[in-house]
């Protein structure tokens, strides 16, 4: 499929990972934390649901076509974004976003939200996604991926978008682990940096991130 770039008038930074449970919301939260001042439009997506409805849910007996997508808007503000029983969106709030989306689609049908969501992202001045799929459709200005060298389970999906990336965030180290040999060589040509769950943000990451707002102005 070929991509474009967001049609939203705003940078977009795009946060995926190798698998469930790497830490993808830890990284945007952190990322968010870091620049305070920026307005930041966080958006989560779901782009396989277990259910089987993302409208109505298990009870919901509609065709393959229908109810594609459902994209909600997280309203809960209050609380610590480290209390363990937080919603992902509700983490971003906390953290210091501005607005925060959750979009939830049946499998191979995110292609569906993307107009709605660019709807709701109009007037955004800075957006970040936790997504893998979508960098499919939408090319990020900075695309971030959280790798763990230790763990053996690696999504058809990140997998695809490694080409793409442009920082890599290490949970474990590469060296002496059996799962970094299954990296592409071409992992160890981009900046990468380690960052235990945990442990704060690495300077040199923030500091490459902050030359990315400056190289990427704001369209408006």
């Amino acid at each position: 499929m070929r991509r474009r770039s967001a049609p939203f008038s705003a940078r977009l930074f795009v946060v995926g990972g190798q698998s469930r449970k790497v830490g993808k919301t830890t990284l945007v939260v952190d990322l968010i934390r870091a620049f305070p001042k920026t307005r930041w439009a966080a958006v989560k997506i779901t782009p396989y649901i277990e259910v089987g409805c993302p409208v109505v849910g298990p009870d919901c007996n509609c065709a393959a076509s229908a109810h594609t997508y459902a994209i909600r808007q997280e309203s809960e503000r209050s609380g610590n974004s480290d209390r363990l029983n937080m919603v992902d969106t509700e983490r971003y709030l906390a953290a210091g976003a501005e607005r925060a989306f959750w979009v939830r689609t049946k499998e191979g049908q995110l292609k569906d939200a993307l107009d709605p969501l660019d709807a709701m992202l109009q007037g955004a001045e800075n957006v970040i996604i936790e997504s893998d799929a979508i960098v499919g459709f939408w090319k990020p200005d900075l695309f971030l991926m959280v790798l763990d060298p230790s763990a053996a389970d690696f999504k058809p999906s990140a997998r695809v978008a490694l080409r793409l990336v442009d920082i890599f965030v290490f949970r474990s180290p590469k060296e002496g682990s059996k799962a970094a040999t299954r990296l592409p060589l071409f992992v160890n040509s981009r900046p990468a940096f380690l960052q235990r769950l945990g442990t704060p943000l690495p300077q040199d990451l923030v500091r490459l991130v902050r030359q990315r707002f400056r190289h990427t102005p704001h369209p408006n």
